[in-house]
């Protein structure tokens, strides 16, 4: 009750703070001391609900639903945290949580360049709206709340949680979220001051101030995206860092977005143009965060995304999109207004000026974004036209990508060797050829070692061309001051990340194998020997968890690796959850991904249905076809031991002739186990037995048998354990990972340089 009571009086002091703003708009300073003050009284409640909804989790309170949904006992203490924003609204209030701090960390910054009311009145309602989504979906309610329709008693507290998806049991869950709800939080900051921009009508000033908060919107939320990717890499055991999934998209829209933000803003520091331009696009950065939480959370995308959360309600569902159209009327509302007086500085951009370039290579960035949106939105698009919901394919994005991309790494490294306001390019003549030879050198060096395809040739020029340019500008800033190399050091990331993707994407091979315990299996080039399993976790009674040993040899170089499967009790132990093995080096990773495991050796077992025609596994002179079910034995029912007698008739076919036989079992009705009695075929060493009668529930008449099958003259087979595995190498998949580092570190190394702006001069 306390914690529901908390969360409604934070939403009154968010109007609050948003209407003292309101008020202080017309020069009132006690409305925004006031203001400020409430706004401070808020985030540290916000801080204070955070903390409850951990403690709730970490004390298992589960007479709250959201407790119960999220948590259990059985979980380790990092994951106990991660429950507390792993659902809708726990991660919610951690998105609050950011907003709200980061307000705090603003406040001061505002304050003193004298744009503190006009910044933090937009702010401040970002927080009522998302105190407001956290009142509709209260992390405080409690289960006979939720539940009240199926008559659960008030003050009923369950023994235990559900607990945590098993997919999210690993260390990046600690890490990922709360790095991604920064990125989004962060976004809020330049759609403030845009907004405040226009209530001002100061269309230059807040470029400089408003640039060093982009960058670190722009790469705290590119951190979060990509470490997501590397998660899905090293835990899903799908192979792929990037499946094109309709969630993960609707991060990278923004992210986009606010790249070519970045560089637009650079731009009109520079020659004052573009005002209109950073004006839309902040808006758009921000919007589209709001447009991803949309798609994430409203349930629209339903079975089109493995990562949607489930529908949050209708009301919650409308209010996300009032959330979200909200702010889109009073961005488009504003520009509006302002529409006679957002004039730009006069900038010609001439052709071979930098700006015009960098505009090029914007206007690029922004294509791919509405690429994106168009394939993300396709099932909400579908749903409204009443087709049905299907996501689409990946090859849509990569195809309509690589062109993209090729032109924006080309311009890239044309733009930094441009002047400003300049006119041609000829002066760099000698560094474009220098740099064309050598990204021609690292271009015919890849078509060697494998790649063909045009336009990934292509590609890799690009990268190759732009990553030469940006090292050697890189170099050449770096012995005068090295915060200026931030541009070109994320630059010199993607290209390496480009190149990683053409040959991690184009060029990985894979392979299907069977691993017999202790037998050498070669695959691609490897050898690997099962040697066994580990059941691990073994404290935990709510799942049964294994790794698998594989001995990894090559050149005479070993190597270990440990793929897991585990079934869980969070799905009822239907199917089971499986972590690859990885085995690192530098040039390549080996990917050994777990399929099933199972035995071989023994008596076989065959399983039929009837009519099914086979040929014996232990004598290939004789076949076995299933007739039919024989349950004449059974009309009296069970006996008085509980056991009923099913029969098989099947047919034998020797060389000679054919027969039909009825082969008998006993069933226990209790334990439902089978005794078979064996038969011995005349004149043979062949016995075969009916080991299973296996129900078909929806039909009877499809129900199955199992067979089991022996030569009695030999020895029966030792049973060994088989591990079926999809084995792949990753070439040159640390450039994918170097390159993300390099890109985020040129980004903060950018805010570093910028620094000066700031710095609060009283």
């Amino acid at each position: 009750m306390i914690g529901q009571l908390l969360i409604h009086i934070l939403f009154a002091l968010a109007i609050v703070s948003t209407g003292l703003y309101a008020f202080a708009l017309t020069g009132n300073i006690y409305a925004a001391s006031l203001a400020r003050n409430v706004y401070r009284t808020m985030s540290a409640g916000i801080l204070l609900a955070f903390l409850m909804i951990v403690y709730t989790v970490f004390t298992h309170q589960f007479e709250y639903h959201y407790v119960w949904n999220y948590s259990s006992k059985e979980l380790q203490a990092w994951y106990l945290f991660a429950a507390s924003y792993a659902g809708q609204e726990g991660s919610f209030m951690l998105w609050t949580l950011w907003v709200s701090l980061i307000g705090v960390i603003l406040l001061p910054f505002v304050k003193k360049r004298n744009w503190e009311s006009q910044i933090m009145v937009f702010y401040s309602l970002i927080c009522v709206f998302l105190l407001l989504l956290l009142v509709v979906k209260n992390p405080f309610s409690f289960v006979w709340e939720t539940f009240a329709k199926d008559g659960i008693a008030e003050g009923f507290k369950p023994e235990n949680g559900k607990g945590l998806n098993p997919l999210l049991h690993n260390v990046w869950i600690t890490i990922h979220p709360p790095i991604l709800f920064t990125g989004f939080a962060a976004m809020s900051v330049p759609f403030a001051f845009a907004m405040a921009a226009l209530i001002k009508k100061e269309y230059q000033d807040w470029i400089k101030m408003a640039l060093p908060w982009t960058l670190y919107a722009t790469a705290i939320l590119g951190f979060g995206i990509m470490l997501g990717g590397f998660w899905a890499y090293e835990t899903l055991g799908w192979g792929g860092f990037w499946a094109w999934d309709p969630v993960e998209n609707s991060s990278l829209i923004p992210w986009l977005v606010s790249v070519a933000l970045v560089h637009t803003m650079l731009i009109q520091r520079k020659t004052g143009g573009l005002v209109k331009t950073n004006i839309i696009l902040s808006s758009l950065a921000f919007i589209l965060v709001l447009y991803s939480t949309f798609l994430t959370r409203s349930g629209v995308l339903g079975d089109t995304s493995v990562h949607s959360f489930v529908d949050p309600g209708m009301f919650a569902y409308i209010l996300l999109i009032v959330f979200m159209s909200t702010f889109l009327l009073i961005a488009t509302g504003l520009i509006i207004w302002r529409k006679s007086d957002l004039k730009a500085d006069k900038a010609d951009f001439a052709l071979g000026s930098r700006e015009f370039m960098m505009s090029i290579g914007s206007a690029l960035l922004l294509g791919s974004a509405i690429i994106v949106f168009i394939g993300t939105s396709w099932p909400l698009f579908a749903e409204i036209l009443q087709q049905p919901k299907i996501a689409i394919d990946p090859d849509f994005y990569n195809t309509t990508h690589l062109p993209l991309v090729i032109l924006v790494m080309c311009i890239n490294a044309l733009s930094l060797l441009a002047r400003w306001k300049g006119h041609s390019l000829l002066h760099i003549k000698k560094t474009i050829l220098f740099s064309g030879f050598l990204a021609l050198c690292g271009t015919l060096v890849s078509w060697l070692l494998g790649v063909r395809d045009p336009l990934y040739i292509l590609l890799t020029f690009s990268a190759w061309f732009s990553m030469m340019i940006n090292a050697e500008l890189a170099l050449k800033v770096m012995k005068a001051k090295f915060a200026s190399a931030g541009a070109y050091i994320s630059h010199v990331g993607i290209a390496l990340l480009l190149i990683g993707i053409v040959w991690t994407s184009k060029y990985s091979v894979l392979e299907h194998a069977r691993l017999v315990i202790g037998v050498p299996t070669q695959v691609l080039g490897y050898t690997l020997t099962f040697e066994g399993r580990e059941q691990i976790e073994k404290e935990f009674t709510d799942r049964e968890k294994y790794k698998f040993h594989i001995k990894v040899e090559k050149d005479g170089h070993v190597n270990h690796v440990a793929p897991i499967l585990y079934w869980s009790d969070f799905n009822k132990r239907m199917s089971a959850f499986l972590e690859p093995g990885i085995a690192w080096s530098l040039g390549r990773d080996l990917y050994i991904s777990p399929k099933s495991t199972d035995e071989e050796g023994g008596i076989p077992i065959i399983t039929l249905k009837k009519g099914e025609k086979i040929v014996f596994p232990t004598d290939s002179t004789r076949s076995f076809r299933f007739i039919a079910f024989d349950m004449s034995a059974m009309r009296s029912g069970p006996s008085a031991d509980g056991m009923i007698h099913p029969a098989a008739i099947v047919r034998i076919y020797s060389p000679k002739d054919s027969a039909d036989i009825s082969l008998r079992a006993s069933l226990n009705m209790q334990t439902m186990a089978t005794i078979p009695e064996p038969l011995v075929l005349p004149g043979t060493n062949q016995k075969i037995s009916f080991a299973k009668l296996i129900p078909n529930k929806k039909s009877l008449a499809q129900s199955e048998a199992a067979f089991s099958f022996e030569d009695t003259s030999k020895p029966i087979p030792q049973k060994k354990e088989v591990f079926t595995v999809e084995v792949s190498i990753k070439p040159l998949i640390n450039l994918v990972w170097f390159g993300v580092i390099a890109m985020v570190a040129g980004f903060f190394i950018s805010i570093v340089r910028h620094k000066k702006d700031l710095i609060i001069v009283e």
